[in-house]
């Protein structure tokens, strides 16, 4: 399998961190879907990280999708996601809640790269008041271990490179005192090889 993206890219690096906690085996292409697009087209026509070039040469696109079937190519029991029942609803609602919060960081992003004087303060602001809402209301579900039923899963995942990236997006609001628990999840994270060789950003 190749895996097209930087790890720089939450969504591509939610799948690079899916695939080494199931163990299987890949190549990372690391290309850049701004500075590099004529790298990434041969393998996605729209120039959309992450994609995911299987062994047959099937190319699949979109990290839910990739990630659904991975947890079929690898069964019920291996699979990070509970199949049924309020274990799967619970690490589906912070999935997707986390997943809203990196797409508002992503428009954050975007934003800056205008110039000055075309910039909107209020769309800004309103995207940074997203942002913090999201960031609350997965605190104020977090505990002291994993998201969901004990052990690590979907949500996780999203969740931690969620908030290491609004980390670096909203330093002056987002941090572990603000949100002592998301930090917590975090810390435990990075302890597991998945998630510290796939961090993109300087400590």
């Amino acid at each position: 399998m190749k895996l097209i993206g930087p790890w720089l890219s939450g969504f591509t690096r939610r799948v690079g961190i899916t695939l080494k906690l199931l163990g299987i085996s890949f190549e990372h292409l690391a290309f850049h879907a701004y500075e590099q697009k004529e790298l990434i087209r041969p393998f996605s026509p729209m120039v959309k990280v992450p994609a995911l070039v299987l062994d047959d040469g099937t190319i699949l696109y979109d990290s839910g999708s990739i990630i659904e079937y991975l947890h079929e190519a690898v069964g019920l029991e291996r699979a990070l996601l509970a199949p049924s029942g309020a274990k799967r609803r619970d690490a589906l609602q912070f999935v997707g809640i986390a997943s809203a919060i990196y797409a508002k960081l992503g428009d954050i992003y975007d934003e800056s790269l205008r110039p000055p004087e075309h910039q909107i303060a209020t769309i800004v602001d309103s995207l940074r008041q997203q942002v913090l809402a999201g960031l609350q209301m997965i605190e104020s579900r977090a505990g002291g271990g994993w998201l969901v039923g004990g052990s690590l899963s979907q949500a996780d995942i999203m969740v931690v490179v969620t908030y290491q990236s609004s980390l670096v997006f909203m330093p002056d609001v987002v941090n572990a005192t603000a949100f002592p628990r998301l930090a917590g999840l975090a810390a435990r994270a990075m302890e597991i090889e998945a998630f510290s060789s796939t961090f993109p950003f300087k400590q």
